[in-house]
């Protein structure tokens, strides 16, 4: 029994984490903020700001990769316990 309350605790900080990934993510790609790196200048030939949408971007698929590591170790945890009533 402890054992289930403790997944179900760990999934739930898992999607806190994914919904704060979200909402920084999103926050970081609005058009305020990414217009403080609207600047005359390049990083490897590439434009400031295209440089740090493309940065954030990789950040945030990162991120969810991290994210989705423990997801999946949940549902296989999940499924092989046979005292879970998933298929009723």
């Amino acid at each position: 029994m402890t054992d289930r309350a403790d997944l179900q605790l760990s999934r739930r900080e898992t999607r806190d984490r994914s919904m704060v990934l979200l909402i920084v993510g999103a926050v970081l790609l609005m058009p305020p903020v990414a217009s403080v790196f609207l600047l005359d200048g390049t990083v490897f030939g590439i434009p400031i700001l295209i440089f740090y949408i493309f940065l954030v971007w990789f950040a945030l698929i990162v991120g969810a990769a991290f994210l989705a590591k423990p997801l999946g170790r949940m549902d296989y945890r999940s499924q092989s316990d046979p005292s879970s009533d998933q298929d009723s």
